[in-house]
């Protein structure tokens, strides 16, 4: 996967639509479709903001238990992803630690992590591992590589764990920061390093 293919799938991923609709953004410099992209984000997550600093400031008022089921139940993983930039970062953290795996892997699809940095520092391994493990099974690799950056070493590494190998140059193709591919390289153990392909080594 190309840098332009990989910013592609990103952006698709953004505007809810199939990458192959973007496909003749393929001449476009990455830095440019990195901009756009987060420019779309960014639009998007600001949309009805003021509705949805309400609804924030309205969930302090209701119990993290009572909170979490209506987030699975009536605000689905759209309008959760578009709080959870908004709440205090303990709590956010305590109503994730009450969803399901897989809500929350669909929260996360939907997530701008650089809108919920306080609450995924905040979510216990446990958490994060199980949405990876998720994640992994539906082979949603723009998500998980969407968080590398937001994640600490000793949560990576056990994610990693659920991650197949043929996936790994796809998932450091789609890391935001390309540096990052070190990171990731250096927490692998030995034999995962063999098995990538020699330019990721």
């Amino acid at each position: 996967m190309t840098p332009q293919e990989a910013e592609i799938h990103k952006l698709a991923r953004v505007l809810g639509v199939g990458a192959e609709r973007l496909g003749y953004l393929a001449a476009v410099p990455v830095e440019d479709l990195r901009e756009l992209r987060e420019r779309a984000s960014t639009v998007l997550f600001d949309a009805h903001l003021s509705v949805l600093e309400r609804m924030a400031g309205a969930s302090k008022l209701l119990p993290t238990p009572v909170l979490a089921k209506m987030a699975e139940r009536v605000f689905g993983p759209l309008l959760a992803a578009r709080i959870a930039g908004l709440v205090e970062a303990s709590r956010g953290a305590e109503i994730a630690g009450r969803l399901s795996p897989a809500f929350l892997a669909d929260v996360a699809a939907e997530l701008d992590p650089r809108r919920a940095r306080g609450i995924i520092a905040k979510l216990p391994a446990g958490v994060v591992v199980a949405v990876a493990r998720e994640l992994s099974r539906r082979r949603d690799w723009i998500t998980i590589a969407r968080f590398v950056d937001h994640l600490p070493d000793a949560t990576i590494v056990t994610s990693l764990e659920f991650i197949p190998d043929a996936a790994l140059p796809e998932v450091a193709a789609l890391l935001d920061d390309p540096a990052r591919i070190t990171k990731v390289r250096d927490l692998l153990p030995p034999e995962r390093l063999a098995a990538l392909p020699e330019h990721l080594r």
